[in-house]
């Protein structure tokens, strides 16, 4: 029987359970099978061991090792003839050769299910062709279309044959294409274009690919009429910044597609760049938020001098920095002083979650091991990292579209074996989390696992005759991976509570709603996502039936300085990329206390994060007490990560 968690079960259907091919859903244990059997096809038999593929079984069933989503979702079953693709949770786009590189990659990236990180600061913009000549964009749609009354404007007949017509074919790479011909067509000289989206399906169709039902051609023709008004408007220039996210801010609202895409993306800007204040004030416009992307400003080792010696920039920067960790928890810091001490080359961006520095056109390739289900068993751990990183090395040979990706892919062999459920696994060695920092125990014992993953993944990969990965060890948040199982936490996170309110995003016409439904939880409309409801769960932490009640701290007890030396602690003895953290504090905490904490452990951490509580409607978390929570119908609530917004599978 499958130990899910309280609403394990729940996440696990409505996110990884495929259809099989006689029309049924998977349960979890066809699941491994699927994923354990596209795993080990993508390298020749001779690299797998004899026993491989049963104790991956036997650690997967059991929870103990659990591959990113991704890999739960997109692996194939090598007996389908269907090749594995899409793997990889999360890309750094590119700049360039032209102007339409960079949005197309985030739109196709978009599209499959992952998340784009990019650094947008002026230096990598002004290098781009410019829009040369305005477009004019017009739309044509077949009488016979369902859709024809929803799409605005569409109603007259093809234009003359001067004008160029874009038939938009009913795919993902259709969409794509459509938006490089729009801006290509800018960069080349201009002209009318009109787009034939006749032959986009209607809105309601089923999705074969992804699961979930189209949205049919009106959000592409709205993404290219907002795009060709950018583009018009930067004739003869290149493009800035903030225009350019918001190119990439209306390719995200165009990827929500039957509410199974949805877009997570980072945008990243040096603190000395020209557009720093519009870029820092950019989600605070009523009338247009860039509510799409996490932002986080870009520091380096000279922001950090000229922070210490009062330079006035850099103190004015960190003023608005205090003020917002505060008030929203954004930007964040994206710290290239650290990730350029252990790591050369263009790393100016990252991820979406923060855990893995990357390069243009660089991507995540990640697997967990579940701490908490291995105790003080560091043997067992040892293995599950040695079979995690082995996993990893061979996703790393999976279809990849990109030319470019596939070329920085086989040249850094790049993976992530993360680690959760370290609250439960540091509670079993009798240590509090707030004391988890100060534990030589504990940081031997993460440096045995860093040592052994590093070389198991080394000693694989001479075996694959392929390059060793350049980094092999980082701690993703694994909110909904952290979830499945019962018993476990997230990431290195504390517990937000042990009593709260968890409040989860479900699609209009998702099954799961009729449950909630019966159960009388309240169920309102998503106010940042379409076709979305959003439903409030009174939750009790589990933790609270395995240890004892006062050695179990939640994350408003815990002082910041402490959330962050723990952090840094984690980056220190196992991370040898990035630790995705986020540290939740209380309304009352005061801004001499951020400020404290930040300077003093900011130059040291790859990533910074401070996330208020219920500084944003419809958080995810919101804390309760025992006896607002007696009585209430018992659920732990699910989400896609620890702060309510990396959404990739």
């Amino acid at each position: 029987m499958t130990n899910f968690g309280a609403t394990g079960e729940t996440i696990y259907n409505r996110t990884y359970s495929r259809t099989k091919p006689d029309g049924t859903k998977e349960q979890w244990p066809d699941t491994v099978d699927r994923v354990i059997a596209g795993n080990l096809a993508l390298v020749d038999s001779q690299f797998i061991r004899q026993e491989e593929a049963a104790r991956l079984r036997e650690l997967m069933l059991d929870f103990k090792i659990i591959p990113a989503g991704r890999h739960l979702w997109a692996t194939k079953d090598p007996a389908t003839g269907e090749t594995s693709e899409h793997l990889f949770n999360c890309h750094r786009s590119i700049w360039g050769p032209k102007l339409s590189s960079h949005f197309c990659f985030v739109f196709n990236s978009l599209l499959v299910g992952g998340g784009v990180g990019e650094n947008y600061s002026s230096v990598y913009l002004r290098t781009l062709p410019p829009p040369k000549a305005e477009v004019e964009t017009s739309v044509f749609i077949s009488p016979e279309h369902p859709d024809r009354d929803a799409v605005a404007g569409a109603g007259a007949p093809l234009p003359p044959a001067s004008v160029q017509i874009f038939k938009v074919k009913d795919s993902r790479q259709g969409w794509v294409e459509a938006l490089r011909f729009l801006i290509d067509t800018s960069e080349e000289g201009g002209g009318h274009i009109c787009f034939d989206v006749s032959e986009v399906r209607e809105k309601g169709a089923p999705i074969k690919s992804f699961g979930g039902v189209a949205s049919g051609p009106a959000p592409l023709i709205k993404l290219l009429l907002e795009v060709t008004e950018i583009l018009n408007g930067a004739v003869g220039r290149p493009l800035n910044p903030m225009e350019a996210m918001t190119i990439d801010h209306y390719i995200a609202i165009a990827v929500v597609s039957g509410n199974v895409r949805r877009s997570a993306r980072m945008s990243v800007l040096h603190w000395r760049d020209p557009y720093v204040w519009d870029f820092l004030n950019c989600k605070n416009d009523d009338s247009f938020s860039h509510f799409t992307t996490n932002i986080s400003l870009e520091v380096d080792d000279v922001f950090w001098l000229a922070l210490g010696s009062g330079n006035p920039e850099a103190e004015k920067i960190w003023e608005h920095l205090i003020e917002a960790a505060l008030n929203s928890g954004e930007p964040g810091l994206y710290n290239t002083g650290a990730v350029r001490a252990d790591e050369a080359g263009d790393l100016r961006a990252c991820n979406p979650c923060g855990e893995v520095p990357l390069p243009p056109a660089g991507l995540c390739n990640l697997g967990h091991v579940n701490l908490a289900a291995f105790g003080e068993d560091v043997d067992g751990v040892c293995e599950a990292m040695e079979l995690m990183s082995r996993f990893l090395l061979r996703a790393s040979h999976a279809e990849i579209e990109d030319p470019t990706q596939r070329e920085v892919n086989d040249r850094d062999r790049r993976i992530g074996c993360g680690i959760f459920g370290v609250q439960p696994w540091a509670l079993s060695h009798g240590i509090r989390w707030s004391e988890i920092h100060k534990s030589k125990e504990l940081a031997a014992k993460l440096e045995v696992f860093k040592d052994f993953a590093r070389r198991a993944a080394d000693s694989y990969a001479e075996q694959l005759q392929i390059a060793k990965p350049i980094k092999v060890s980082t701690i993703a948040p694994t909110g909904t991976i952290a979830k499945l199982p019962s018993g476990t936490t997230e990431g290195c996170h504390p517990i937000y509570a042990r009593y709260f309110l968890r409040r989860i995003r479900f699609a209009d016409d998702s099954p799961e709603l009729q449950t909630h439904i019966d159960a009388g939880h309240l169920i309102e409309d998503c106010i940042y996502t379409p076709n979305t409801k959003v439903v409030t769960i009174p939750c009790r932490d589990s933790l609270l039936d395995e240890f004892p009640a006062d050695m179990i701290e939640q994350s408003d007890e815990i002082p910041l300085e402490t959330m962050f030396a723990t952090q840094a602690f984690f980056q220190k003895h196992y991370a040898d990329q990035g630790v995705s953290f986020t540290a939740n504090i209380n309304p009352g905490v005061k801004a001499d206390t951020v400020d404290r904490a930040l300077r003093l452990y900011g130059p040291h951490l790859k990533g910074t994060t401070i996330f208020p509580d219920l500084s944003r409607p419809m958080s995810p978390y919101e804390r309760i007490t025992e006896e607002e929570y007696t009585g209430s119908e018992v659920g732990q609530a699910i989400d896609d990560c620890s702060s309510g917004q990396c959404v990739v599978r």
